[in-house]
């Protein structure tokens, strides 16, 4: 009979630990937000820049908004470990999953640059990357908005394959939508 009733403190501490990552990520939807908001805003501006001007630098907007979004998520987080906040094995797992993302995403991003593949296919991968990030996130927060969006992402990316640099601009922006910003104001609403 004890076992069983090991089982049950197990099973409600688990779904404990679960609701508290999710009321977490509910607090830090604005991560998911932010980073779509960029995202999409970068790849609107450069998509822009390349279709209807001759500026030099199109990509601009990318180092511009990235960097902003950088210098926002340190001054958030460095504030709320500030408050003291009890970090959960989710929210350590959560942190690993975005740096392999974060580390993932600056080698596709430099790899070009070395000749290694066309900067053509860096879009696509970056989007693959992003679903992977999303599905991996809704999996540990159980939140299947998440893990949609991710499979959306994944099916952005093969389609992104086929068309030119300039649409996958477009098709980046899209990606982004389904898999942060939806979710992420869905987990915003979520209390």
């Amino acid at each position: 009979m004890e076992n069983k009733a090991d089982e049950k403190d197990s099973l409600f501490i688990i779904q404990k630990a679960i609701e508290n990552a999710r009321e977490q990520i509910h607090t830090d939807g604005f991560f998911f937000l932010l980073w779509g908001w960029l995202v999409v805003a970068a790849s609107l501006i450069n998509y822009g820049l390349l279709k209807f001007t001759t500026f030099e630098y199109p990509v601009i907007s990318w180092p511009v908004l990235m960097t902003t979004g950088t210098i926002t998520v340190a001054i958030v987080g460095r504030k709320r470990l500030k408050e003291n906040k009890i970090i959960t094995y989710f929210d350590s797992v959560l942190k690993y999953v975005w740096l392999g993302f974060f580390i993932s995403l600056v080698i596709v991003l430099i790899m070009p640059s070395f000749g290694f593949f066309s900067k053509s296919v860096g879009y696509p991968f970056i989007i693959i990357l992003l679903g992977w990030g999303t599905v991996i996130s809704g999996g540990i927060l159980k939140f299947k908005p998440l893990i949609i969006g991710g499979i959306l992402a994944w099916i952005i990316a093969i389609a992104d394959f086929f068309v030119s640099v300039e649409n996958q601009l477009l098709m980046m922006a899209l990606a982004t939508i389904v898999a942060y910003l939806i979710p992420g104001y869905m987990l915003k609403s979520k209390v």
